[in-house]
């Protein structure tokens, strides 16, 4: 593994997120499980894996276990892992690992705490033939009115940088997009190398 040396005014501002990617059988046939975060919770109505905030001494992948359990109120046994899938580091400074592995309970047990609404699953042939949309938004600077663009080289006409934020979206019910898409299409592709 590759090492980063990051200055402390940098690291300080990361905020370390774990999430967990569920597979599950239905009628015989692999299954992502995911949640619809419910009003009680930031982003009501998105679409999520189960996952949360990396607390105080733990390790991603016991994040990424602990939360599942919280919120799809399951034991430790009720879940297997098999690895790590992928990793994000966002704009706006979230450093989030992805794990995968199987829950063996039945869809119709599977229960919920307050921070979910409701759960659902899409199958992994579906999801291996439908590849996301992908949307690029660039990032607009939007400069005060009193930016000193005299004191840069060609003023107004200097040459910034363009960024872009590209956006994954499933053509699924409820639609799959953003971050959770863009884990989910991490994920297929990672098993499309395998087979």
């Amino acid at each position: 593994m590759k090492s980063l040396l990051v200055d402390d005014e940098f690291y300080e501002k990361i905020k370390n997120y774990a999430v967990f990617i569920p597979i599950i059988k239905i009628e015989g046939k692999d299954h992502i499980l995911l949640e619809v975060r419910s009003k009680h919770i930031t982003q009501p109505g998105e679409v999520s894996f189960p996952g949360g905030r990396v607390e105080a001494g733990e390790s991603f992948e016991d994040a990424a276990i602990r939360e599942t359990m919280e919120e799809l109120l399951l034991n430790r046994e009720n879940i297997i892992l098999d690895g790590y899938s992928s990793m994000i580091l966002t704009s706006s400074y979230r450093h989030v690992k992805a794990f995968y592995g199987r829950i063996n309970k039945k869809i119709e047990e599977i229960k919920y705490n307050e921070e979910v609404e409701s759960v659902f699953a899409v199958d992994v042939d579906f999801l291996k033939n439908n590849e996301p949309i992908m949307y690029r938004a660039p990032y607009k600077m939007e400069f005060p009115s009193d930016f000193p663009f005299d004191k840069i080289p060609n003023g107004k006409d200097y040459n910034f940088t363009s960024l872009y934020h590209d956006m994954y979206f499933y053509d699924t019910t409820p639609v799959i997009w953003g971050l959770t898409a863009k884990l989910l299409k991490n994920f297929i592709e990672g098993l499309d190398k395998d087979e």
